[in-house]
């Protein structure tokens, strides 16, 4: 119990911030009120573990107002790092699909729902996740890391060595060493196919960056 009340502090942080703000900006005094008793149902929900319940409290609020959109994306995080990785895909997808997200949001849940993919071993919808952020220049590394880890644990060794390379292009050297072992990897791969001039042409071009 305890733990999850300090998981909370950062969401209950965020939306007091904005609730102050939106009572000092604005003259809907009564909107903002209900809007904060909302949210302290469904932390009530999350304490006494209606964790479903507060889910659908958090998305109904999200709705009403894409203000809260920095507190839903922590509590999707909080969901997640408990393990709890099915309400945080129910979250960070939600957001995703919300229409008026500024593009830099939208880009903040796509990224958390990789990760929330990631956690419940979906590496293809994971992959699709960070395929979309690998053009964006605040984006580009984390992915390219993400879609790495990604192409090592389900064994695509060719994709793990164009990714590899794009990161040494990005400034991340030490990939120059595991871009030798994929292609090892790869070359063992292509012997168990039984195509022997691949494998030999692979272990050549490992040598040559060993």
């Amino acid at each position: 119990m305890l733990e999850l009340l300090f998981l909370l502090l950062p969401v209950a942080a965020a939306y007091g911030w904005y609730m102050g703000r939106r009572s000092a900006q604005q003259t809907k005094q009564d909107e903002a009120n209900r809007l904060s008793r909302d949210y302290v149902a469904g932390v009530n929900f999350l304490l006494s573990n209606q964790q479903d319940k507060a889910v659908d409290l958090f998305l109904d609020m999200l709705k009403e107002d894409t203000g809260t959109v920095e507190a839903h994306l922590t509590l999707g995080n909080l969901f997640r790092s408990r393990g709890e990785v099915d309400r945080a895909i129910r979250i960070h997808q939600t957001l995703m699909e919300s229409a008026s997200l500024t593009y830099e949001q939208r880009l903040l849940a796509v990224q958390q729902l990789g990760r929330d993919y990631m956690a419940a071993g979906l590496y293809d919808r994971a992959e699709d996740m960070f395929n979309q952020l690998t053009d964006e220049t605040e984006f580009r590394v984390g992915a390219l890391q993400q879609l790495l880890q990604i192409y090592q644990l389900t064994s695509d060794w060719q994709k793990a060595i164009e990714v590899a390379e794009r990161l040494v292009k990005l400034g991340k050297d030490k990939q120059r060493i595991e871009i030798a072992h994929f292609y090892c990897e790869l070359a063992l791969q292509q012997m168990g196919n039984d195509d022997m001039d691949r494998a030999m042409a692979l272990r050549r071009l490992f040598l040559s960056r060993a």
